[in-house]
């Protein structure tokens, strides 16, 4: 009898274990294979067996990001030797990620998957920096980047709508960004707040405006916070 493996999707949450459901931890208890983006689900990832095996997939300081083909590759062909296969995507699955094109694609290769979801980076972010949207605005979450299989961020037409924007962006984008939503008449004092390793011990929070964004310097993971919120206490670890 053939023996086949499952891909399980899984959100990692902002980073910290603590935030993980229970599912998911089970799921990486039993994980023969985990693939994450980048070492900062390392503490993540750690929850699975000593013997299970690690694959980065994401941008690293010398390797871009494998394309979305190689990836699915990668999944497929462990799966395809009857092995647990847990990917770990940050935040949640389906919320500024490639999820859900992984999914589709492992399904029309007939390889079993099932989805698990986890905390958003974005809400993580705000309460992490203190700061949440005002009661009565819309929230809006925005992922930008040059990854060819992401519809690109329509700037102009979020900020016409003027709600608070969560934004998951490569530092080297922030002026872009910023330029972007003035030019689409976003106010220069609009408020922002810039958020690195949300909920870990090394988060890093900076608070600036639209005017000063582009001058801003950033590590990945990091996550913007532009527009109405009241600042309150920063949640204990």
């Amino acid at each position: 009898m053939t023996v086949r493996g499952v891909v399980h999707m899984v959100g990692a949450g902002p980073g910290d274990p603590q935030l993980l459901t229970r599912r998911a931890a089970r799921l990486l208890g039993a994980a023969d294979v985990v693939v994450t983006d980048r070492p900062a689900a390392d503490e993540v990832a750690a929850l699975a067996p000593p013997t299970a095996r690690r694959c980065y997939v994401g941008e690293a300081v010398d390797d871009p990001a494998w394309p979305l083909a190689r990836i699915v590759d990668l999944l497929a062909s462990h799966a395809g030797r009857g092995r647990q296969v847990v990917r770990l995507e940050a935040g949640d699955l389906f919320v500024g990620s490639r999820a859900a094109e992984e999914v589709e694609a492992l399904r029309a290769r007939g390889v079993t998957v099932t989805t698990t979801p986890g905390v958003s980076a974005a809400t993580a972010a705000a309460l992490a920096s203190g700061t949440v949207p005002v009661p009565g605005t819309t929230v809006t979450i925005a992922r930008d980047d040059d990854d060819p299989d992401v519809v690109p961020v329509d700037w102009d037409a979020l900020a016409e709508v003027g709600a608070t924007l969560v934004a998951f962006a490569d530092g080297a984008r922030h002026h872009e960004i910023a330029e972007r939503l003035l030019a689409a008449g976003a106010g220069a004092a609009t408020p922002v707040a810039l958020v690195c390793d949300p909920t870990r011990p090394g988060t890093q929070v900076a608070h600036t405006d639209l005017h000063g964004l582009g001058a801003m310097q950033a590590s990945p993971p990091a996550t913007l916070v532009i527009g109405p919120v009241r600042r309150g206490a920063r949640p204990h670890r």
